[in-house]
C-alpha cells in the first residue's frame, strides 16, 4: 500500500514539472532587454523551477550573450531566496522540489523529503 502512495507521489510531482516546464515558457522575454532577462531568471528560480541552458532558451527566443548572462545574474538571486525557505516545510504542505538548492545548502533535499514524510505519514 505504501509503494502505490510512493508512486503516486511520484506521478504527480513528474505532471507538475511538464507543467511548470512548459508554463514557465509563456513569460519568457521575447526582446534583448538585459533587465527583462534578469527578472525572468529571478522570476524562474524563485518558482522553484530547473535553470534553462543558453540553448533551451534559444530555441523560443531571440537571446544574445549578454541577455543569457542577465538571466544567470537574475537565476542566481532567485536560486538564493528559494534555497532559504523551509525545507521541511515546503514538503510537508506537498509542493515539488526540482533540486535547485542541491549545490547550495546539501540539507535542502533531506529536509524535502522528511517534510514529504511527514505529510505522507498524516494522512
Amino acid at each position: 500500500m505504501k509503494q502505490i502512495t510512493v508512486i503516486k507521489q511520484t506521478l504527480a510531482m513528474l505532471a507538475l514539472l511538464v507543467v511548470a516546464g512548459c508554463a514557465s515558457h509563456k513569460d519568457m522575454p521575447n526582446s534583448a532587454d538585459s533587465q527583462a532577462w534578469q527578472n525572468y531568471g529571478e522570476q524562474t528560480a524563485a518558482k522553484g523551477l530547473v535553470e534553462h541552458s543558453q540553448h533551451q532558451l534559444a530555441k523560443t527566443s531571440n537571446l544574445t550573450d549578454e541577455a543569457y548572462m542577465a538571466y544567470q545574474q537574475g537565476y542566481a538571486k532567485g536560486q538564493k531566496q528559494y534555497c532559504s525557505q523551509n525545507a521541511s516545510w515546503l514538503g510537508s504542505t506537498g509542493q515539488a522540489y526540482r533540486g535547485i538548492c542541491d549545490n547550495i545548502d546539501p540539507f535542502f533535499r533531506q529536509d524535502y523529503t522528511a517534510g514529504v514524510q511527514s505529510h505522507a505519514g498524516g494522512m
